[in-house]
């Protein structure tokens, strides 16, 4: 399992020049607004939602529409500085890209626990499906769909109660 990254606040000046120079090639310009908004989002440990992002920024005191939420998001997907990922639950969830080595998940059905992972025989597994078809992998993503031994057993699961716990004090 791996734990969250840390990004440094030069990689996040890295990063917001870089999401300048994407904005310019769109002719967009990066705004105060903007910048706040690639800040915030590249400094969230973990998954977060679009209106997780927005409630942090409310917090923060940044007058922020939800529409500009979404449209930072897609952005800093489009530009790779947030991976984004569909975790079967109709909220859309984002990572930071920035410094972050390949790994893949497994969203646990009953306690909805985001598990990130590696492992290299599934990354050597991959690559021989595709060269053996004549392909060069450029990217991929492998969500894995799995259920909560303890949650089964129990009724109850520890990463089901942090996340709520989480959830319920606007940390998570």
């Amino acid at each position: 399992m791996l734990g969250p990254v840390s990004i440094t606040d030069e990689q996040i000046e890295l990063a917001l020049a870089t999401f300048e120079s994407f904005l310019r090639s769109k002719r967009l310009k990066m705004t105060g607004q903007r910048r706040t908004l690639v800040r915030v989002a590249l400094e969230k440990d973990g998954h977060f939602t679009a209106d997780q992002l927005y409630r942090r920024l409310d917090f923060l005191g940044e007058s922020v529409s939800m529409a500009t939420v979404y449209r930072g998001l897609a952005l800093l997907e489009e530009a790779e500085l947030l991976a984004g990922h569909d975790f079967a639950d109709g909220q859309r969830r984002y990572e930071c890209a920035v410094g972050r080595e390949h790994h893949d998940h497994m969203i646990c059905l009953d306690c909805r626990a985001v598990i990130e992972f590696t492992h290299q025989r599934i990354e050597e597994l991959q690559e021989e499906v595709v060269t053996s078809r004549g392909f060069t992998l450029k990217d991929h993503s492998l969500t894995l769909f799995v259920k909560c031994g303890e949650w089964s057993e129990k009724g109850t699961c520890e990463r089901r109660t942090e996340r709520e716990a989480r959830l319920a004090s606007g940390t998570g």
